[in-house]
Order: C-alpha cells, then sequence, then structure tokens
C-alpha cells in the first residue's frame, strides 16, 4: 500500500509538534511490511487574509491519486480529494475557531459590495460539496481584484470575512461525503466545537495519542540545565502561559532553579518577570540530545497551556519518568496526567501553581511516587501502533446489480448508493454494474471506498431485451441480464475481475447471479430487495414460463448463500418459506439519510407554501418511482382524489409515466403529475405538504417513501400493507387506512382538530426514523452480518492490486 501524509509546510519555516509527528510517523509507515509511505509538503503561509486563502487552493487542486490512501493532519491539506482519504485532526486554524477573539463579531455588518455579498451567498448554497469550488475560488479573483477600492477592515486577520470563507472551505474538505475515516490526536479536539461536521457524531471519531520523536541522550549533560531542576520546554507565546509558570516560581519561594526551554514572543516579557531572581533561566532553543538530557535530570516539569490540543512536552517528560504538574484547563494535557498518580492538576490560577511547586520541590516522597509511574503510565503510546493504524486494508467486497446506481432516482438505486457508501466506511466496496442506456464503460467514485465501474448492455443484449419487454409487456432490463448474461461479455470480464479482487461476493437483486457464476464458483450472497418471485408474478403473472425461471434462480442463489439479507422480517419469513431455506434470513431494511431533512415548524412550512402560492388548500404528497406495485397504488389512488375534491394531490416520481394512466384531460383537476424532480425540489415539496400518503397494496421488501416522510416530519397516511417492515406502529407512528376509506380517513386528518394530534404523530415517527431507520444504523448490522462470512484475514494488503 502507498500511502501521503499530507501536510502544509510553514512560512516562514519552523519545526513544532506538527513537524515531529509528520517525520516520526513515516518513518514508522515505511517500517510496516508492504507500506511505502510519503510526505507531501506545500508551502502555505497564513500571514493574511489572501496567503490563507492561497493555501486552501493549492491543496484543494492537489491531484494524489497515484497513493493508495492519503492521511492529512492539518488545515488547510485536508482539502485534497481522493477517495481514501483519513483524517487525524492535530487542529483547525484555531484563531478563526477556538481561539476567536473575545468580542469580535462573527458576522458582517449592514449591506455589503456585490463582490462580497455574491460570495457569501455562494458559500450558503454550497451543501458543503467539493462542485462548488471553482466557483467559490473564482468569486475569491473577483474579490482580490476588487479589494483596493474596498474597505481594508473587511480583509481583517482574524476577520469575519476570512472566518466565513475558512468555515465554508473546511466544510467542504471534511464532508462526510470527502473524509473516509476521522480520528483526533485527543479527546480535547474530538470535541471542540466546529471542529468536525455536524453529521459526524462523537463515536465516530476515533481518538489516539500519538508519540513523540525519540530523543537520543548526550554523553554529557547539558550544561544549560543543571541536574535537579525545575524544567520545562515551549514556544513562549500567551497561550502556554510561561508567564505563569514564573509567577508562580516566585511565589512558592524555593530553592530549586527552575529553566525553561524555547522562544517566542513572550521571551521578553518573562525576561522581565525574572530579572531579579537568580535561579530562573531562560536557555533558548535546545537541540533534541539536550533536551533529552534536561527531562532526565529535572525535579518535575511544569506545563500549564490554556487548552492544549495534545502537549507532546507533557508526553516527553512522562517517558522520561518525571512527574508533570499541569493545571485543570490544560486540554490534552489533563488527558496524559492523572492527578496523584503520575503528576498533580491544580486549578488553572497562579496561588494554585505555586501550591503545588512547592509541594513537589519539598516533598521527596510524593515526586518519587509520581515518578515511578510516569513512564509507565504512557508506555501503550508508541509509533508502530499508531502506523499499523492507518496501514490497515481494508476487506474487499464485490456487488453485482443489473443497473447502474448514479444518478440515484428510483428506489433501488437510492438503497444502494446510500447503503453501501455507509459500508465503505468498513471496507472498500466496487460495485459493477450492468446498464442499459449507458453510452461507454464508465469507472467512477461515489464515495470514499465506493467505487461504481458501469458496463453498457450490447447491441445484440438490448434486442433481446426489447423482444422479452414485448412479450411480458412490462419492463425486464434485469430478467434480460438473468436470462443471457453471456450477451454482454464485457459484463461478465468485469465480474471476474471484481470476484478474483474480492473477499466477499454479493448479488444485489438475484437478476446478478447467473452472470456471477458463468465467472465465479465462490459463495455469494444474496441481498435481496423483494422476494422476486412474488414481486414479478404481480407483474408479468401470465408469463409462466418466465416466473418460473425467475422463482428458481432465486431459489438456488438462495440455497447457496452464506447470508440472504431480506428488506423487511415479512420477506424473510416469506423467503424462508418459500424455498424452505434451513435459516431465517437476516434484514437489511431501507433506510434514510435522515440528517438531510430539515426539522421545520409549522411556521416554516406555511411561509413555502405562501411562496409557492399554494397556502389556500391541503397538500397531499405522494412520491414513488414507476414500479408495478407503485402504478397500482396510483390508480387506486385516484377514486381518492376524485372524492376529495378540497385537496391538492401532487404526485412525484417517474411512476406519472405509467402508460396505463388515463389521459391528461380526463385525469382530476385537483391532481398535479410532477415527474421525476431533483432532490432539492423534492425537499420543497415535503416541507409544503400537509400529508404524505402511502396507498400501496401488493408487491415486496419496504417502501422507502415512508421513511423519507418520516424523516421531513411529515404526518402520513398508509394502508397498512404499505407500512409493512415493523418500523413504523399505526396510531403512534402513522395513520392507517384501507382504501375503500382512504378519502373519509384524509379528511379527518386534515380537519384543524387534528393537526396537534398528527404533528405528535409526525415528531415521533421522525425520531423512531432516526433511532431505527437511518442509513447508518441499517449498515451497521448489515456490516455485522457480512463480517461473519468474511475469510480469516491473511494479514496481506492485495486492496489495491
Amino acid at each position: 500500500m502507498n500511502i501521503a501524509i499530507v501536510a502544509p509546510s510553514p512560512v516562514p519555516f519552523g519545526i513544532g509538534g506538527a513537524e515531529n509527528l509528520w517525520s516520526g510517523w513515516l518513518a514508522a509507515l515505511n517500517a510496516q511490511p508492504g507500506v511505502e509511505a510519503e510526505l507531501i509538503k506545500l508551502p502555505s503561509p497564513e500571514r493574511n487574509f489572501w496567503e490563507i486563502l492561497a493555501s486552501y487552493r493549492q491543496f484543494a487542486y492537489l491531484d494524489l491519486r497515484h497513493f493508495d490512501r492519503i492521511i492529512s493532519t492539518k488545515y488547510p491539506a485536508w482539502m485534497v480529494s481522493h477517495p481514501d482519504h483519513h483524517v487525524f485532526l492535530q487542529h483547525k486554524l484555531r484563531g478563526l475557531y477556538d481561539t476567536w477573539p473575545t468580542g469580535l463579531a462573527t458576522t458582517l455588518p449592514g449591506p455589503q459590495p456585490p463582490e462580497v455579498s455574491n460570495l457569501l451567498r455562494l458559500l450558503e448554497r454550497s451543501s458543503h460539496s467539493r462542485q462548488a469550488l471553482d466557483d467559490i475560488f473564482a468569486c475569491i479573483d473577483v474579490l482580490r481584484h476588487a479589494a483596493p477600492g474596498l474597505p481594508t477592515g473587511l480583509f481583517a486577520l482574524p476577520g469575519a470575512l476570512l472566518r466565513r470563507i475558512v468555515h465554508a472551505l473546511d466544510g467542504i474538505g471534511l464532508a462526510r461525503t470527502a473524509i473516509r475515516r476521522y480520528a483526533a490526536i485527543s479527546a480535547t479536539v474530538a470535541a471542540r466545537a466546529d471542529y468536525f461536521p455536524a453529521d459526524v457524531p462523537t463515536h465516530e471519531v476515533q481518538v489516539l495519542h500519538h508519540p513523540t520523536l525519540v530523543r537520543t541522550l548526550p554523553a554529557l549533560g547539558s550544561p544549560l540545565v543543571p541536574p535537579g531542576a525545575i524544567f520545562t520546554a515551549s514556544r513562549l507565546d500567551a497561550p502556554k502561559r510561561m508567564d505563569w509558570v514564573v509567577q508562580a516560581y516566585l511565589k512558592a519561594k524555593v530553592d530549586v532553579p527552575l529553566v525553561i526551554a524555547g522562544d517566542g514572543p513572550q521571551r521578553q516579557l518573562l525576561n522581565d518577570l525574572a530579572r531579579d531572581h537568580p535561579h530562573i533561566h531562560l536557555v533558548g532553543r535546545l537541540t533534541d540530545a539536550e533536551l533529552a538530557s534536561a527531562y532526565q535530570g529535572a525535579l518535575f516539569v511544569p506545563f500549564v497551556p490554556d487548552r492544549e490540543d495534545y502537549g507532546l512536552i507533557t508526553l516527553e517528560a512522562l517517558q522520561a519518568g518525571k512527574p508533570v504538574l499541569t493545571c485543570a484547563d490544560a486540554g490534552g494535557v489533563t488527558e496524559l496526567v492523572q492527578h496523584e498518580v503520575n503528576g498533580l492538576i491544580v486549578p488553572p490560577d497562579v496561588p494554585s501553581l505555586a501550591a503545588a511547586i512547592r509541594r513537589l520541590s519539598v516533598d521527596a516522597e510524593l515526586r518519587n511516587h509520581l515518578a515511578a509511574r510516569a513512564q509507565p503510565s504512557v508506555a501503550h503510546i508508541a509509533w508502530p501502533a499508531l502506523a499499523q493504524a492507518f496501514c490497515r486494508p481494508y476487506p474487499r467486497i464485490a456487488v453485482i446489480n443489473t443497473f447502474s446506481i448514479y444518478p440515484a432516482q428510483g428506489g433501488g438505486q437510492l438503497r444502494l448508493l446510500h447503503l453501501y457508501r455507509e459500508l465503505a466506511r468498513q471496507a472498500d466496496v466496487r460495485m459493477v454494474n450492468l446498464s442499459h442506456d449507458a453510452p461507454q464503460a464508465t469507472q467512477r467514485y461515489l464515495a470514499p471506498g465506493l467505487q461504481e465501474r458501469v458496463v453498457p448492455m450490447t447491441a445484440a443484449h438490448r434486442a433481446h431485451e426489447a423482444a422479452l419487454k414485448e412479450q411480458l409487456k412490462a419492463s425486464c432490463v434485469d430478467v434480460s441480464a438473468m436470462l443471457h448474461p453471456e450477451l454482454s461479455p464485457d459484463w461478465l470480464t468485469e465480474i471476474a475481475s471484481a470476484c478474483a479482487w474480492a473477499d466477499v461476493v454479493v448479488s444485489s437483486h438475484v437478476y446478478a447471479y447467473p452472470a456471477i457464476r458463468q465467472v465465479w464458483q465462490g459463495p455469494v450472497v444474496y441481498e435481496s430487495h423483494n422476494v422476486e418471485a412474488d414481486l414479478k408474478a404481480a407483474i408479468f403473472g401470465h408469463a409462466v414460463a418466465t416466473l418460473e425461471q425467475v422463482r428458481s434462480v432465486e431459489q438456488i442463489c438462495a440455497h447457496q448463500a452464506p447470508l440472504v439479507l431480506c428488506c423487511s422480517p415479512e420477506d424473510a419469513v416469506r423467503m424462508q418459506q418459500l424455498y424452505q431455506l434451513p435459516v431465517l434470513p437476516d434484514t437489511a431494511p431501507n433506510g434514510v439519510d435522515v440528517r438531510a431533512f430539515p426539522q421545520l415548524q409549522a411556521f416554516e412550512r406555511q411561509a413555502v407554501r405562501q411562496r409557492m402560492r399554494l397556502d389556500q388548500q391541503a397538500i397531499a404528497l405522494f412520491v414513488a418511482s414507476l414500479h408495478g406495485p407503485n402504478i397500482d397504488a396510483l390508480l387506486a389512488l385516484l377514486p381518492v382524489v376524485r372524492n376529495c375534491p378540497e385537496v391538492l394531490f401532487v404526485i412525484i416520481g417517474s411512476v406519472c409515466h405509467a402508460a396505463v394512466l388515463p389521459a391528461a384531460s380526463e385525469l382530476p383537476a385537483n391532481l398535479c403529475l410532477m415527474g421525476r424532480l431533483s432532490d432539492s425540489e423534492l425537499r420543497v415539496w415535503l416541507a409544503a405538504a400537509h400529508v404524505g400518503l402511502n396507498p400501496v397494496v401488493s408487491g415486496s421488501g419496504t417502501n422507502l417513501k415512508m421513511l423519507e416522510y418520516a424523516a421531513a416530519g411529515l404526518p402520513m397516511l398508509s394502508t397498512p400493507f404499505g407500512a409493512r417492515g415493523g418500523l413504523f406502529i399505526a396510531g403512534e407512528h402513522y395513520v392507517a387506512a384501507e382504501m375503500p376509506v382512504f378519502a373519509q380517513t384524509l379528511r379527518h386528518m386534515l380537519a384543524p382538530a387534528q393537526a396537534h394530534a398528527c404533528q405528535t404523530m409526525a415528531e415521533a415517527a421522525r425520531q423512531r426514523v432516526a433511532d431505527a431507520g437511518d442509513w447508518r444504523i441499517i449498515a451497521r448490522h448489515m456490516w455485522e452480518a457480512l463480517a461473519k462470512v468474511l475469510p480469516a484475514s491473511d494479514g496481506t494488503d492485495k486492496n489495491h492490486e
């Protein structure tokens, strides 16, 4: 595996904790079997507004795809786009985040020049998408051209405009759709506000304390640091609070020297504080060997920074077997120091520090007690462990399917995109999909770790599908692929390659199984979207021979599978009964990305309706794809539409194009067929609607529409069959009604007296789907099931063969 650590090179250059991490980590990675690592650094000045943004731009367009994996730890290196990008976060640009000056406004006052307002609008609309980067940097170029004529305060560092831009750029670089794995150097960093995306829960951020460089002891001790001194080292700037250490030392009145190593802007202040005291020594920057000697001879080490990210001084002191004195607000330092175990933690004030300095200086028994436990307390923090944590290969999953999943529009596409995007956080996923419409073969990454390889059907295969469609009087790309996979030989070639690469092979739907069997004889997991024999019987029940072929292939696939996954408990029971399976199939139900749906208050929904000029009547929404059970549902809904002329029925999705629908002139005036819409357009209708409908009475699997309604906070009216799957309970999460009383029940729901009850039910449904129906939860369960059928790892990395 080839790994790149990507990092900024400070201008002017200096070596600090970050540089020590990168150099030590690089050596540790290259010491791992099968790993070749490189450190990629770009000069990244940040002395002013324009330099910071230029640094962000250069990383955003850096192409490192010749590496198998990249790791970034610090701004702006995480702007690099890569399909296997891991973040081990040290810190953001702290002056624009957690150390933002108190009292400084975070927003720009009043109307702004068009160059600024245009940029701000673009940032607001970017939605953390890399696709917005070109336009963002173009707007920044326009702003720079106009800068000489604009107020200089706009470009202050720190300043509200720079803060807004950097927050937006970090949001894009660190988006969950861009980063495969999140980690942090300390729990302090992991918990900081706005450091990680809002949709990344805390448990997804792994905390790993990293080691520091091994410092070799010199033959002779440092003449600058006498043995038995109180010793500390740091950059001498205000956040390190070395002035507190000097003041506390003076207050403690101890007869032990204090030696401070390091340099920085506070050196003169410290010199002034120590001027009249002969035992305080500021010795400047020490070599690595001199530092090692200083730690070895120190009595103890005070280190009291303000909200430190981590604090390598702490680790170095403890590794040298020295107690550390720190303050309760020192951040990452307090994750290593244990009070009265390997050091002391005191309240953050000079008197408390002074008392602790005196206590440690005069109490040899306490010092020895703490020193004996110092080194063992950090023995687990080592380079090999950190290297191994970031170079482990992922298991490999090949998923074979009969349609492309991008752009995702139908229910099956949405399921596969979201489900395997989440699984790709645990495994490398390669999807090999046949496409009826693709003009040419395509390889693309849809998310970190998720690759789709699309193979177009040949002309001969399309001709067979067209003839079969005429025979069955139904869409049948999937059945054509099942019956004659050899008609698309390039698909078989890609399948053979994927199966040889993979640890686990999955047939998503049953229709790809015969193609897999032509090139691969190993076990195949069956990920069932429906009980296909039942589904196809409802669509082309007249074609007995073809139905028997579908049933036979599904039976064979289910029996050989080491794992069968169904979309609902009902489907699992039906599958077992139909095919006499020895084990009840597991479930991987449909889900929804709950965080993608904003929670809207009633007044916000009304405002949406007013903007659409639809605030004078109730809106009932039905979202469905061109799928047999959905077509039947829409036809069953037409009498309800006619019986409720006061309600506007809005139908969204490809079901609007069903050939069996009456002519437009024969449809009720209160029925609006919108057809396929973009995600953003669908979100608008979900916000405007008063109720979501699910009049489905046939089919298999589960309905995504119910999950989307619930995530959007929309009250739901469904047939009991339409709500199958067990996630929602009638009367608690949705209103249930069979089709003969659907119109009556809808009117009752829309009555003003029912508004509160419906809203309460909608809130309960949203919480239910957040707790059990989110794709992340479903993928986690599916991964646990898949992990049981993974072969035992032999420790080799075949990820990139």
